[in-house]
């Protein structure tokens, strides 16, 4: 049934199909009325088909669905066309069963035999799923007659079941849906068969993969065609930050079954068991060409209500159909989506093996730089305590030649002071005898004054001499007496001269080598600093690549397959 599942353009009905056909279509088409709007000709869970006046068997070997289903062989080779027009137009209800079975060749799975087996194995996703099973089945008008405890045990065993088959996928939140609407048409095991069938053969099993890898695909294609037929409201949606992601990933894991009314829901599950996914695109951009006028007014909040509950469609399940097939589908142009959002993964996975080698990159750089710092904070330290020991051995050094220069300075004062002390006592005692001679010249001539007062007889010229001389020398001896004491003065400033000087010549060199020392100290602690500051300029530029490439490729991302709420909801679950 391969064959059934691609997608291919839809026949002329009257070029393909024989009068007795016409005919045998004309009563399918009235009975299948007749059966739609009797809400009591529907099977029950157990799968036994009953009349709503009696409980006899209904017949169809008599009508055109009949001849499909005994010649189905035939039909599923050769007139694939014609069996897509008759599921477009409609299944009775009282047929779906066996034509949902022969459209997924059901009969013939593998597993049906170990159904019971796997019921008795232990399921992780037990608690999961009846946490939703208490969530869901109450809210939604497709488990009306799931709401029993009783009932929901069939459908608590399919979804165990196959959690328990498939361990890769395990259990998916919309698979509730699917699996809850097989119910509703055949028994228990039959239903488990059929999805086993829909998981391997119809994508669903690709669609569950908590990759997401064939659902972003989905969400892609239809968001291309939803820009290129309505470029007006996919703007709107755009300025109202409303993803297409948001509704579509929902249509596409539970086959819009949680969003149609139930009659509609059924209609397309029809056409998805033979024409796959494409029913679901179509159906959806149906959805948003009729309600765009509505939705072009609508906030984010009121565009999710509306989405999300769809039964205007509930009396008129053809007119969606027919609104459905006036939609726009290229296949190439899909596949050519499909390859476009195979390069932009390709890209992005490019991208994040990229960014993983730049974050271990980083973080090996890091932990380089924390080793860095450590050893360059502990050679600091080291080589500021040896500098610091050396510092003070140095310090003792000077101070020591300090005491010593200072001993020996004083020895040098004292030996000087004495000198002038000698010399002060020496010009102390010539002053001394120059005064005495001073004085006793003073007497002498004061004597001669005296007696030659009393000799008349000395020319008075020769006294004048005596007189001149006596009164010069006495004036020599006064000059040298002041020339000595000036002398005397000049050598004790000449010595505290030469003491200060020694004290600043001191100073000064010592002042000198500790500047030097300084310096030496200031010059190696730059040249760590700078070691360090450039460690970390190049962790610093590291990081900002890795920011700007995360920040690109979540950006890239967020515009290309922005992951819905609900999507991540029931994958997480999963």
């Amino acid at each position: 049934m391969d064959s059934l599942s691609a997608p291919s353009p839809c026949p002329s009905p009257g070029a393909q199909l024989s009068a007795d056909e016409m005919k045998l279509l004309a009563k399918l088409e009235e009975q299948n009325r007749l059966l739609e709007t009797d809400s009591k000709s529907l099977y029950s869970v157990s799968g036994v088909l009953q009349s709503p006046t009696s409980p006899k068997t209904i017949s169809y070997d008599d009508d055109i669905w009949g001849h499909v289903i005994q010649e189905w062989d035939d039909w599923s080779k050769r007139k694939v066309g014609q069996i897509k027009v008759l599921i477009r137009r409609g299944v009775p209800a009282h047929l779906r069963p066996v034509v949902w079975r022969l459209l997924c060749d059901a009969q013939n799975v593998a597993v049906s035999q170990h159904y019971s087996d796997l019921l008795k194995s232990s399921c992780p996703a037990e608690t999961l799923i009846h946490r939703d099973l208490s969530r869901i089945l109450p809210q939604h008008q497709l488990f009306q007659e799931l709401r029993d405890a009783t009932c929901q045990e069939p459908l608590l065993n399919v979804l165990k079941a196959y959690s328990v088959l498939d361990r890769e996928i395990g259990y998916c939140q919309g698979s509730v849906f699917i699996v809850g609407l097989l119910l509703t048409q055949m028994a228990e095991e039959e239903a488990f068969c059929v999805f086993v069938r829909l998981m391997k053969d119809f994508r669903m099993r690709e669609l569950y993969r908590s990759s997401m890898v064939e659902l972003g695909c989905c969400i892609y294609q239809f968001d291309s065609m939803f820009q290129e037929q309505l470029p007006e409201l996919h703007s709107h949606f755009q300025t109202q930050g409303f993803h297409t992601s948001m509704f579509s990933s929902s249509w596409f894991l539970n086959i819009l079954l949680s969003s149609l009314p139930i009659t509609a829901a059924m209609r397309t599950f029809d056409i998805f068991m033979c024409e796959g996914l494409e029913i679901v695109f179509r159906v959806g951009l149906a959805v948003l060409h009729m309600k765009q006028a509505e939705l072009i007014k609508l906030d984010t909040e009121g565009m999710m209500n509306c989405l999300q509950n769809l039964e205007s469609w509930e009396s008129d399940p053809d007119g969606m159909i027919e609104a459905a097939y006036q939609i726009k589908y290229n296949s190439g142009r899909m596949k050519q989506l499909r390859k476009e959002y195979t390069s932009i993964k390709t890209k992005e996975l490019e991208d994040q093996e990229e960014l993983n080698g730049l974050s271990s990159e980083n973080k090996h750089l890091k932990q380089r730089l924390d080793i860095l710092e450590k050893r360059c904070s502990e050679q600091l330290v080291s080589q500021m305590k040896k500098e610091l020991e050396k510092s003070l051995l140095n310090a003792a050094r000077s101070q020591n030649t300090l005491k010593e220069m200072q001993t020996n300075t004083l020895q040098i004062e004292e030996t000087e002071l004495i000198s002038c002390r000698l010399r002060e006592a020496e010009a102390l005692t010539g002053l001394k005898e120059l005064k005495q001679h001073i004085k006793d010249l003073v007497k002498k001539w004061q004597w001669q004054q005296v007696h030659c007062g009393g000799q008349q007889k000395v020319s008075s010229a020769q006294n004048d001499l005596q007189v001149e001389l006596l009164s010069t020398r006495l004036k020599e001896a006064l000059t040298q007496a002041t020339l000595k004491e000036s002398r005397h003065k000049l050598l004790q400033l000449q010595t505290e001269d030469k003491i200060h000087s020694d004290q600043l010549k001191r100073t000064e060199a010592h002042i000198n080598s500790q500047r030097d020392h300084l310096q030496e100290l200031t010059s190696q602690n730059q040249d760590l600093r700078g070691q360090l500051q450039q460690s970390r300029q190049q962790f610093s530029a590291l990081q900002c690549k890795i920011q700007i490439l995360s920040k690109s490729t979540t950006s890239f991302s967020q515009t290309t397959l922005k992951p819905s709420t609900s999507a991540s909801l029931e994958h997480n679950d999963t």
